[in-house]
């Protein structure tokens, strides 16, 4: 983890452990609760890094049962299924590599602030002077948000993105560089990008052709 991005996923953790502590009894975000998880993102490449690292550390056994899903959740895509599911996620509904998860889950089902028109309007549950909020519909459902509860997502998206391209511009790659977690996954035992971008390459190839 780069100390940019290892700067900025802190300061996250420290607003996210704050409102959980603070709203405890008004979020039911818990281990197995995986209704954000319900998609097929992509990630730069400074976190696809991190996630690497991370799924080295697992057992043979547990790469392999990643890879399965990972095989299994690139065919449902490529078929055209719309019911996404994340290949980190395992079968008891638990983040396999929770610990290295990248800021798009960290900050799921919090409040968070974008500018005006940025979020669908159904997802919308807020509208003030400064952007429009959103927050999971299981969470703050007798009690609304405060101020203090609120985490202003675009800025660490701005940061993100910062950090992101000054790390791909490091690896000579493109400063807008994405990888599919489901690609990553299936590739879980390589910490180097060359054999996923290859293989994200020829599937690209394929599915065109």
């Amino acid at each position: 983890m780069t100390s940019e991005y290892r700067a900025l996923v802190a300061k996250v953790e420290v607003f996210t452990r704050a409102t959980s502590e603070r709203r405890a009894a008004d979020l039911a975000c818990s281990a197995g609760c995986s209704s954000c998880c319900q998609a097929w993102l992509s990630v730069s490449a400074v976190e696809a890094d991190e996630l690497r690292r991370a799924l080295a550390r697992l057992s043979s056994e547990e790469r392999n049962h990643i890879r399965t899903r990972a095989e299994r959740e690139l065919t449902r895509e490529a078929s055209g299924e719309r019911a996404a599911r994340c290949a980190l996620l395992d079968e008891a509904g638990r983040c396999s590599v929770y610990e290295a998860r990248p800021l798009v889950c960290r900050t799921q089902g919090h409040a968070l602030r974008y500018p005006a028109g940025f979020i669908p309007r159904d997802a919308i549950k807020r509208r003030t002077a400064r952007g429009d909020v959103t927050w999971c519909p299981l969470n703050y459902g007798e009690k609304p948000p405060l101020a203090e509860d609120i985490l202003e997502a675009e800025r660490v998206d701005e940061i993100l993105a910062v950090v992101a391209r000054r790390h791909a511009s490091t690896r000579g790659m493109a400063l807008d560089h994405r990888l599919r977690l489901s690609v990553l996954a299936a590739e879980g035992d390589v910490l180097s990008d060359e054999p996923a971008l290859a293989r994200e390459s020829e599937r690209t190839r394929s599915q065109i052709e």
